[in-house]
């Protein structure tokens, strides 16, 4: 008896278990990957926050300001003074974690610098998750407003996130403890990187339309931090700063 062949294929059902299986696969990973963003959005929200928590605590217990308080090192084992002038100048941020180190609100084994001369860098400063080196102190010129460049003790008092934090977890991060706007609120877009060497732009971290067609050229201007859907996407060396 001769054999008869006949070309097997996959049948409907089995195509729409394939279908399934990947849709399912691709739902997974999306989620995974929505896991992770938050995660980090968290992560960048709750250091600042603790940031201001450890800041507010030193005043309450000390009458002081961290970096500024002339007799941090009479009532706090290993802190160095400051000068009690009442501006944290850009130089005077290491100090002031080294007495919130130096009084417990701040976990920073490495933020031992006693001197203000000396800039701010990952050897005496926390970092952000992204190894951007943060900072507080009266910022005059690097946030995002429509007239910037307020001088002197007036200047607004910021917590900077620090450089290199994705454009899209840092526009999240406004949104979760502020408003969701670059240039308006208590945070702020800001370009400062104290190395120097990674200042973020304003024109590649935000935009003026929320379709993505505009880029936010001028700090004034900025309307809306990129998301992943813009145009060109999202992009990674952003930064803010939190006013205190």
């Amino acid at each position: 008896m001769k054999a008869t062949g006949r070309n097997e294929g996959f049948t409907l059902v089995e195509i729409a278990i394939v279908l399934v299986v990947i849709g399912l696969l691709l739902g997974g990973i999306l989620k995974g990957q929505e896991l992770i963003n938050n995660a980090k959005v968290r992560s960048v929200a709750d250091r600042q926050n603790s940031l201001k928590v450890a800041w507010f605590a030193f005043i309450d217990r000390y009458a002081g300001v961290p970096g500024d308080y002339v007799l941090a090192h009479v009532h706090i084992i290993g802190a160095a003074s400051g000068d009690g002038d009442g501006l944290l100048a850009e130089t005077d941020s290491p100090l002031a974690f080294q007495n919130l180190t130096a009084a417990g609100f701040l976990r920073c084994g490495h933020c031992t610098e006693t001197q203000t001369t000396v800039a701010s860098s990952s050897a005496n400063s926390p970092t952000n998750n992204y190894g951007g080196v943060m900072s507080i102190w009266h910022d005059s010129l690097n946030y995002a407003l429509p007239t910037p460049g307020v001088v002197g003790a007036t200047a607004p008092l910021m917590v900077h996130t620090g450089p290199r934090i994705p454009s899209n977890i840092i526009g999240e991060v406004d949104r979760k403890i502020d408003d969701g706007v670059p240039k308006t609120g208590d945070m702020r877009f800001n370009q400062y990187d104290p190395t120097g060497t990674q200042n973020p732009n304003v024109g590649e971290c935000t935009k003026l339309t929320a379709d993505g067609t505009l880029l936010g050229a001028l700090a004034g201007n900025a309307n809306f931090w990129r998301p992943a859907n813009s145009r060109p996407p999202v992009y990674g060396n952003c930064g803010a700063s939190i006013m205190i």
